[in-house]
């Protein structure tokens, strides 16, 4: 009552400045806060659209941050497999040269068991590297791939699932028509009668041999065998004749016999080409490599390898795992999923054979005279880690990359559209900071002149000194 009797005594023109100054001081709390702050919006009463729209556009940036955070670690989950099997590549190289070093036939046999056992180093190595782990998640023994379960191993040799766009199961079924067949050809012209020079181009690469005048059927084979490892053609002796037939199937596997020297005539003039097979494979008709399927549906891709021996196949095997799946964008739904392969040896290679059956005590070692065969594989097993490597290399670039540049221009955007909502105007907020303060000054002159020994007056002007300082 007091206040208000007090209040009541003062006169219309002191009231009025009083009532400027509770305004000033609240205009000049407001600059202060925003100065201090740097924001605009401190409580919802200041822009209640505003605090709206900056709470929306707030979670939004967390959210794309947060995502390209996660993009960030997804690529060094993939360097890191990329970072293996470079070095299994490298490991493969080196196990060729030592396979071809063999293969020469001018080792003795203590050198090539020394080889053997190089090559057994190699490929225990290559097993621990396929057991390279992420945060404890091993990423190239297969388990964070997909993987073919219920295989008829008797015709489907190896399957490299590429793409699975689902965590659900994919049921492929495959009923080949035309099986695959190498390139043959047949000699049956007898014993020599002049010394004869051969060029031999096969599937793996071209050389040349000398054949001697009076060589038999069984010299011939022995000199085109001997060059096996760099032709990929294999010479079998049937009766007086010769049946040369190349290691691989399908159109890309040739023979190619030039005489440079003397003359030398096959029953299939001097020429041969292998066939494709082709099959039905979930209803469409594929045409392979050789008898190797490249299948692209839009759930899934992937290579499969039949046994070309295994004739008018019909078999069924589903696809199953999980992959690695990855967040790419803002919202739920914005997935990115890939399967990392497996490179143990039991799993690099083709229908010659696997990379572990090369060591030592298996079917295929140099020590057993089996080195155009392991050629062969660590050729093919190449073949799968290189491309293991294209896999996750357009996988960071195409997925990842491309993701992490649109989240890069969404962050930036949208920190720009957030500042334009709540960042206080520092220039203006100053501005007006100091215009109120010279007011606030001239109000309180004005005051003071208007009742200079009203006691109502100053206690108002020092409740209002308290609140402002």
């Amino acid at each position: 009552m007091s206040r208000i009797s007090g209040i009541s005594g003062l006169s219309s023109t002191q009231l009025g400045a009083i009532r400027r100054i509770n305004q000033l001081s609240s205009a000049i709390q407001k600059n202060t806060t925003r100065l201090t702050t740097l924001k605009s919006i401190n409580s919802a009463k200041d822009d209640p659209s505003g605090i709206i729209q900056a709470s929306l556009l707030q979670m939004e940036l967390t959210a794309a941050e947060e995502t390209s955070d996660g993009i960030t670690r997804a690529n060094a989950i993939l360097s890191t497999a990329d970072a293996a099997a470079s070095e299994i590549a490298s490991l493969l190289t080196d196990a060729r040269t030592l396979a071809l070093e063999a293969a020469g036939g001018s080792l003795s046999s203590s050198e090539v068991a020394a080889n053997q056992l190089e090559i057994d180093t190699i490929i225990a190595s290559i097993d621990s590297l396929a057991g390279t782990t992420f945060a404890g998640r091993r990423l190239l023994d297969g388990s964070a791939g997909y993987r073919a379960s219920g295989t008829d191993t008797s015709s489907v040799q190896d399957v490299d699932v590429l793409r699975k766009s689902t965590d659900e199961d994919i049921t492929v079924s495959i009923e080949v028509t035309t099986d695959a067949q190498q390139a043959t050809d047949t000699y049956s012209g007898g014993d020599l009668t002049e010394d004869i020079t051969l060029t031999i181009t096969g599937p793996d690469g071209s050389t040349s041999i000398d054949l001697t005048d009076g060589d038999d059927a069984t010299a011939i084979a022995a000199a085109f065998n001997d060059v096996t490892y760099l032709t990929g053609v294999v010479a079998t002796v049937n009766g007086s004749d010769v049946d040369f037939n190349t290691a691989d199937y399908g159109s890309a596997a040739t023979i190619e016999i030039e005489a440079t020297s003397g003359t030398f005539t096959t029953d299939g003039g001097n020429s041969a080409s292998g066939t494709d097979a082709i099959a039905t494979i979930n209803g469409d008709t594929v045409t392979g490599d050789g008898a190797t399927f490249s299948i692209n549906e839009n759930d899934f891709s992937a290579i499969v390898e039949l046994d070309p021996t295994a004739s008018g196949v019909n078999t069924s095997f589903t696809l199953t795992g999980d992959g690695l799946e990855f967040v790419v964008g803002t919202t739920v739904s914005s997935t990115a999923r890939i399967g990392l392969p497996n490179l143990a040896s039991h799993s690099l290679g083709s229908s010659i054979g696997k990379l572990s059956s090369i060591q030592s005590g298996r079917s295929n070692t140099l020590t057993g005279g089996f080195t155009a065969e392991a050629v062969q594989i660590i050729d093919d097993a190449i073949a799968d880690v290189t491309r293991s490597q294209g896999l996750i290399g357009g996988f960071q670039q195409y997925a990842l990359d491309s993701a992490e540049n649109v989240l890069s221009s969404q962050i930036e955007n949208i920190s720009l559209a957030l500042s334009g909502v709540q960042d206080a105007d520092i220039a203006s907020e100053t501005a007006q900071l100091t215009n109120n303060q010279i007011l606030l000054e001239n109000a309180s002159i004005a005051l003071e002149f208007s009742s200079l020994k009203n006691e109502q007056v100053l206690s108002i002007l020092q409740s209002t000194v308290n609140r402002l300082f």
